[in-house]
């Protein structure tokens, strides 16, 4: 009965601790603000619509919203998802509650509420994105973007999202410094699209977007499959880095000494 007890009380702190990380992250100002400046990308995509008439499916998926909307990077919407994953770690070594914090519950349940907090912030952001984008093109051309493209396009950009959010928590949590949080990654986001220009494309998860996205864009709209070893290397680090670097953080972080000075 007591052990029993005691899971249950264990239970509901989770939950109160996770209610409370995603109303923070969800109800604060930086998120409206965030979620206010990925949308304004979105209007310079319809100035397409004032020299061309989208009467066809196929112009739609490739032209709009593949070409228009997917390949492009969206820079405000990868230093959004900065914004919102900073202070995720920081905030109870700022305010000095860390020691209550950590000593309640382990350390990787406490990552764990915080990186799926993390993501589902991050889903939300997208979606919202891409709900926008949906809205508007059916408005303008009574026309539906393709559910297997709308949902490949949506995992792509999820992704990426979801690797610069982990690379922000991952240094979040190593270093507990929201200055530092925000300079690597805004650092590595805006150098990123450079690095091949100096042959160092190894290092540019932009070059294995964009391999990725080309990819899909050949099996999706030409049905043809170029499954090399280099594609498959991409593939593989695109959607595995966020994960690995979630795993290294989790590892790291329950190695330091979170004592405050």
């Amino acid at each position: 009965m007591k052990r029993k007890n005691k899971t249950q009380s264990s239970l509901l702190y989770e939950k109160q601790l996770f209610l409370f990380y995603m109303k923070k992250n969800i109800l604060s100002v930086k998120f409206i603000i965030c979620l206010i400046l990925v949308l304004i990308p979105i209007f310079p995509i319809f100035d397409v619509f004032e020299y061309r008439i989208i009467n066809n499916q196929r112009d739609l998926d490739l032209l709009i919203f593949w070409q228009g909307f997917i390949r492009p990077s969206n820079m405000l919407l990868m230093f959004s998802a900065v914004i919102i994953a900073a202070d995720i770690v920081s905030g109870e070594f700022s305010n000095k509650s860390a020691m209550i914090i950590y000593a309640t519950e382990s350390r990787y349940k406490i990552l764990t509420i915080k990186s799926l907090t993390l993501i589902i912030s991050m889903f939300i952001l997208v979606l919202i994105y891409f709900s926008a984008f949906f809205i508007m093109v059916f408005i303008k051309t009574n026309l539906l973007v393709s559910i297997h493209v709308y949902v490949m396009g949506f995992l792509i950009v999820f992704i990426e999202v979801i690797l610069y959010s982990s690379l922000t928590f991952m240094v979040l949590a190593l270093t507990r410094s929201i200055a530092l949080s925000f300079i690597f990654p805004f650092f590595y986001i805006s150098i990123s699209p450079l690095l091949d220009g100096f042959e160092l494309g190894l290092l540019s998860f932009n070059s294995y977007t964009f391999r990725v996205i080309n990819f899909f864009e050949s099996l999706l709209y030409y049905e043809t499959i170029d499954l090399n070893a280099i594609t498959i290397f991409c593939l593989i680090i695109f959607f595995g880095l966020s994960l690995l670097i979630i795993l290294l953080t989790f590892y790291i972080f329950n190695q330091q000494d979170i004592r405050i000075d």
